[in-house]
Order: structure tokens, then sequence, then C-alpha cells
């Protein structure tokens, strides 16, 4: 029984093949393909481009330099106009070194914060590197 399924099968296919024509490609048909596939294995490189641009750091470096030479350089003895209409020197010197003295860590915070520094110093390296092969060519 199974035979003769397979025979009128067979005989099936040989008849729908037979009354097909044979397909033909076009005549650039390779070379289209081959520009296909050159456009395929090129890479797009992956530009990198910083989130805080070079000359942003810079004015951010300049205006931290400035405030300190600023405060280094025209302080005096005297107190200046904005120093007596804010009081800015009292809360300098009594109510700062206070709040600070009375700030006290935990031996288990001091132990997670070391720690943190610690993992944080590791795993920088690790993703520089990680993220560098990944953007190579």
């Amino acid at each position: 029984m199974k035979e003769n399924v397979d025979k009128y099968l067979d005989h099936l296919n040989r008849k729908v093949i037979g009354k097909s024509a044979l397909e033909r490609t076009s005549t650039d048909f390779t070379p289209n393909l081959m520009l296909q596939i050159h456009a395929l294995s090129k890479s797009k490189i992956t530009i990198y481009k910083p989130l805080i641009s070079k000359q942003v750091w810079g004015a951010l470096a300049l205006l931290v330099i400035g405030v300190f030479g600023y405060t280094l350089l025209f302080s005096s003895e005297k107190p200046s106009p904005i120093n007596q209409k804010f009081n800015l020197l009292d809360f300098f010197e009594h109510q700062v070194p206070h709040a600070i003295s009375a700030f006290e860590v935990s031996q288990v915070g001091a132990y997670s914060v070391v720690l943190f520094c610690v993992m944080l110093c590791i795993q920088i390296p690790l993703l520089k590197q990680y993220f560098n092969k990944r953007y190579q060519v």
C-alpha cells in the first residue's frame, strides 16, 4: 500500500517538474549580489562623543580655579559688604565646624564606604576595557 502511494507521489512530482519551465536569473544578478554582500560586510564604526565636551570641562576648571584664586587673593581681615549682609563669617566660623564635629560615622558605615570605593576602582577599568573591545573594528 505504501509503495503505491510513494509511486503515485513520485509520478506526480515528475509530472509537475516536467511541466515547469526553468527559471533564469537576470544578467546582473552576480554583481548586484556581490554589492549587497560588500555593503553588509562593512561595519559601521561607532564614534565616541563624550557627554561633556572638552570646552565645558575647561570652562569648569577655569571657574573653580577663579573662585579659589579670588578667595585666596582678595580675602582680607576686614569683612566685605557681602559678608556683613549675609553674616557668612559667623556661619563658617561657628555653625559649620560644630556640624562637622557632631557628625559620626559607624564602623559598618565606614567599611561600606571603603568597600564601595574599592569596588568602584575595580569596575571602572573593567568597564572601560569592555567598551574599548566592543567599539574596536
